[in-house]
């Protein structure tokens, strides 16, 4: 089996909430998949990631996903061995997972999709991760996700003038969230029992790029950072499960280093594809080298590889606006019906009769 996946920003694994859900999904389970972190949503069934390759079949989204895992016995401990197994406690979780779902998902999509004022920005870091051309295309099916939560449950159009987004209720909800989150992680190292379950995937999934993603409008992060066991919640997840799969954007200094954002020189190699192993903490290094200084290289973000994209990305779109205006008659290309411009004579018409 192999699981696509976006790579990830800020020392964490993934830059997708889905994507970073399923890859703690694994860990917690203990699963030994191959994990490619250059995912191409364009390749995927419907158009985004993650997505999977099994028996010869693409499965795509995170539910049926799941579903092939817990068919093939994967899925996290049901904690600890008191409720093992019990019917009741699975019953208990997917009804946690069912209210994060209705009351922090709408509002979280819309802060990354559908703010005026982030939709930008979050494009940008999906584009960064997409290969040229599809980058042009494939961050569009979010938007339009987005656009049926807020049409189905609040009544507007992400088309309207921003008056009309009335989002009051989902912020509202999601911040009631937040704070049940908060409170059972004040009794719990994970939401509800002593090892992680399923719930603490998605937790992860939607508190990580919540926590780490920075977006001129993010009244969620600034709510997260006044939990403080949210907070711990991410940066333990991160360490222990995924302290070598965390990425970061690196600069090259002047002795042609590579340097992160807190001046430390990155000692690893950036690979495309790696075997999750999860379950199991991490060796930690002897300099107790915290996650967000990265141990991954983004190889995408040299000058060079920018300079590479803006070229290409600025023919492709002139290609496309030309087209567009050929098509719809704006622009007429140069046409002469000459015939290859053979020489014509007048024909006189005055042949005389030999005979």
């Amino acid at each position: 089996m192999e699981i696509f996946v976006y790579r990830g920003e800020w020392g964490l694994p993934s830059i997708d909430f889905e994507c970073s859900r399923l890859l703690a999904y694994l860990k917690f389970s203990n699963a030994k998949v191959t994990i490619n972190y250059n995912g191409n949503p364009f390749s995927s069934p419907n158009g985004m990631l993650p997505y999977m390759i099994a028996d010869g079949k693409k499965i795509a989204g995170y539910g049926r996903i799941v579903e092939h895992l817990s068919a093939a016995g994967i899925c996290p401990s049901a904690a600890s061995s008191g409720k093992m197994g019990d019917d009741n406690y699975a019953t208990h979780i997917n009804g946690y997972m069912q209210y994060v779902q209705e009351h922090l998902h709408p509002y979280f999509m819309y802060m990354l999709w559908g703010d005026p004022k982030n939709v930008d920005t979050t494009r940008t870091v999906y584009a960064k991760r997409i290969p040229i051309p599809f980058n042009f295309y494939c961050p569009r099916k979010y938007v339009l996700r987005t656009n049926d939560i807020t049409q189905s449950l609040s009544g507007f159009s992400l088309e309207d003038s921003i008056e009309f987004h009335e989002v009051s209720e989902f912020a509202h909800n999601a911040k009631t969230c937040l704070n049940l989150i908060a409170t059972k992680f004040e009794e719990n190292r994970w939401f509800v029992a002593d090892r992680p379950t399923e719930i603490d995937a998605m937790l992860y999934g939607y508190l990580s790029v919540l926590s780490k993603l920075s977006l001129p409008n993010n009244v969620l992060q600034n709510h997260i950072r006044q939990c403080p066991k949210l907070v711990q919640f991410v940066d333990r997840t991160t360490t222990t499960y995924f302290s070598k799969e965390g990425f970061n954007s690196f600069t090259t200094t002047g002795n042609g280093q590579q340097k992160n954002a807190t001046g430390s020189p990155n000692d690893s190699n950036s690979s495309s594809s790696s075997s999750s192993s999860g379950g199991a903490k991490s060796d930690q290094s002897s300099n107790k080298q915290e996650f967000h200084t990265g141990q991954q290289q983004d190889a995408d973000d040299g000058p060079k590889e920018r300079r590479k994209r803006y070229i290409i990305s600025g023919l492709v779109a002139t290609v496309a606006m030309v087209g567009f205006a050929v098509l719809n008659g704006i622009l007429t290309l140069p046409y002469e019906d000459t015939h290859g411009h053979f020489i014509q004579y007048d024909d006189p018409g005055d042949y005389e009769d030999d005979n």
